[in-house]
């Protein structure tokens, strides 16, 4: 496994779509009106060379603040804002030459925003740069230039648009278990390494992992149709017993599903999983009869890999199936917390 700071860099920024388009555009800029502040300081054309070199500086701050926090919705706006001002700013000290770069500025913002955030915020630089039109000899030439921002930020706002329905598309195909519409194992694998590099001990997490007793004798006396539904029944189930935005169940596998909580330590998921236990054995059912299911309970442990907390849950869950199914196990029956 690759494990260099290089290459957790890069796993981040792929993992994480609007991060790195962020970051990206966010770089360019920079790249892009540095050697400006440089030119105008050296021709003596001190204040926009300090406008110049305030946009480099503000946004290279940015990029660290949202590096270090990820809030990419927060940083993205304020650094949209700050930008754009700064370009309409700019344009006001030497209209004719400095126009121009508002349409690599609208366009950015419908990289950077969601389509109607940038939409707003390119009306707003349209709304400020109207006055310039005294400054200007021919009404004609200005229009020309306002209808043309205009078309620029239409065009921009439906590619933008576009993109991003596709987008949602394809991240649903590949986060999304199609038969449960509950999370997949790839999903779980980015919420288990968010949480890891997160931790902190006043936050206990816990995972459950569980599988239905006997789901291949449902296959096999009453196909696989059957099995599908006892299956979408079963991760209705565990939908409605979860907390909104802070536990989280994904498709482990075949009839295995793996529930992850937050804020939530050993003695409170066991409770958790005995709940589902019960329910279970109650609502769940096939033509056989009730279904139930075995259920292993672990805790993460500072500084270890969420894989280890997996294999004890794991370890917990197939001591359920020895007990006889139909039964909770936690970590601390199998070896104890941080067991190898």
């Amino acid at each position: 496994m690759k494990t260099g700071k290089g290459w957790q860099v890069l796993k981040t920024l792929r993992d994480d779509f609007r991060l790195a388009m962020v970051m990206l555009l966010s770089c360019c800029a920079i790249v892009a009106i540095a050697p400006f502040a440089i030119s105008r300081a050296l021709s003596g054309e001190w204040l926009l060379a300090a406008l110049d070199s305030s946009i480099v500086i503000g946004m290279g701050l940015l990029l660290g603040v949202l590096w270090k926090s990820r809030r990419v919705d927060i940083i993205s706006l304020v650094m949209t804002g700050f930008y754009t001002i700064g370009a309409v700013v700019v344009v006001y000290f030497r209209t004719e030459s400095t126009i121009y770069w508002l349409y690599p500025v609208f366009i950015a913002n419908y990289f950077v925003l969601r389509v109607w955030h940038a939409a707003i915020f390119n009306g707003l630089a349209l709304l400020a740069i109207s006055p310039l039109v005294l400054q200007y000899d021919s009404i004609l030439e200005f229009s020309g230039i306002v209808t043309t921002l205009l078309l620029v930020n239409a065009l921009a706002g439906i590619f933008s648009w576009k993109t991003e329905d596709q987008h949602q598309m394809l991240l649903r195909q590949a986060t999304i278990d199609p038969l449960t519409d509950v999370s997949n194992r790839r999903s779980m694998h980015q919420a288990l390494d968010r949480v890891c590099s997160r931790f902190s001990d006043s936050a206990p997490v816990s995972v459950i992992l569980l599988d239905l007793d006997h789901f291949k004798t449902i296959n096999d006396d009453f196909g696989h149709d059957v099995g599908d539904e006892v299956l979408r029944r079963a991760a209705e189930l565990i939908k409605g017993r979860l907390r909104d935005g802070s536990d989280s169940v994904y498709r482990y596998g075949g009839e295995e599903f793996l529930i992850l909580l937050r804020k939530t330590g050993l003695s409170q998921t066991a409770k958790v999983a005995e709940s589902l236990r019960n329910q279970f054995e109650v609502e769940l059912s096939s033509p056989k009869g009730a279904v139930t299911a075995s259920f292993g309970c672990a805790e993460l442990q500072a500084g270890e890999h969420w894989e280890l907390c997996v294999a004890r849950a794991d370890r917990a869950l197939y001591a359920a199936k020895h007990k006889g199914r139909n039964a909770v196990v936690t970590e601390e029956l199998v070896g104890g917390k941080g067991a190898g």
